[in-house]
């Protein structure tokens, strides 16, 4: 009873099995690197079939070109069909193994390995070898090179004129800057500024050096245009000495001298002259400006 039933059991799976069918074939095992073989792919079955990863099973045969799946139905069989095409650019024999088809039941079957040769590309020796030739010489063509020297004149042309409008326009607003400058009067710029000076209360708040060295600034500036010597960089010594040759009141001198050895000793000794002192000094600069002019307006009119 149970070699019965074990010979109908195994009846019953080979049955299973002949209802599920791989085929395999490939148009020639044999082909020159690069070339391709194209392959074909047939599965009969009665179940639904999972298809593997061909590209990484054949592996390291290429897939040059991969066909979709296509499904019919035949006689209560469901036929999967499918082409491919692969190749290699090494020399050898190489294998394509079984692949694996999984039913939804968990049963496995394979195809057939099949094997391929590649051979290398044969050379063509009736043909002679020749010598690499140089590269041949163009002659020079100016239809060709035209644009190119068109557009070589252009963008000379350009860079002129922006280096000719940006000197003009820098030279302009020089020129500018400088007639302004004319325009207001030396003394009443020195004025201007004393007024500026003043209303900034800086000894007030504690700010007399700071105070002194504005101060200076101005006059030495007022000197400079009123009679057209440089201060700015000169010591109180040296500008004293110059004024002293302008044919100025010796009493005017004096307060010039007095007031720049009185600022020099608040800059570089930290004098702290009071309130009063300051007070002074502020309206000696005042005067000191008008009678400068004055005297200078009567050279002129002498």
């Amino acid at each position: 009873m149970n070699r019965f039933l074990y010979i109908f059991a195994l009846f019953i799976s080979a049955f299973t099995i002949a209802q599920t069918e791989v085929k395999i074939s490939a148009d020639t095992n044999q082909a020159f690197i690069g070339d391709i073989i194209n392959v074909n792919l047939q599965v009969h079955s009665s179940e639904q079939i999972l298809w593997p990863d061909i590209e990484e099973v054949i592996a390291p045969l290429e897939v040059q070109k991969l066909g979709s799946i296509d499904s019919s139905s035949v006689k209560r069989k469901n036929v999967y069909h499918q082409n491919l095409a692969v190749q290699q650019f090494d020399t050898g024999h190489f294998v394509l193994p079984q692949l694996p088809f999984v039913s939804l039941q968990g049963d496995t079957f394979y195809s057939d390995s099949l094997a391929f040769s590649f051979l290398a590309v044969p050379l063509d020796t009736t043909n002679a070898i020749f010598d690499i030739k140089e590269p041949e010489k163009v002659p020079f063509n100016f239809t060709e090179a035209k644009p190119y020297i068109y557009g070589f004149i252009a963008l000379i042309a350009l860079i002129v004129l922006l280096y000719y409008l940006i000197r003009r326009f820098n030279k302009k607003d020089e020129t500018i800057e400088e007639e302004v400058i004319e325009l207001i009067s030396c003394e009443i710029e020195a004025i201007s500024a004393l007024n500026n000076l003043e209303s900034q209360a800086l000894c007030e708040n504690g700010l007399v050096k700071e105070h002194y060295v504005q101060l200076t600034e101005i006059l030495r500036r007022y000197f400079d245009r009123e009679y057209e010597i440089d201060t700015l960089e000169s010591t109180t010594d040296e500008i004293i000495e110059i004024l002293s040759t302008m044919k100025l009141d010796s009493v005017l001198v004096n307060d010039i001298s007095d007031l720049l050895t009185e600022a020099d000793f608040v800059k570089f000794a930290k004098s702290k002259p009071d309130k009063k002192t300051n007070g002074v000094f502020m309206r000696k600069s005042y005067a000191i400006v008008d009678d400068c002019h004055k005297m200078k307006e009567e050279e002129r009119d002498v």
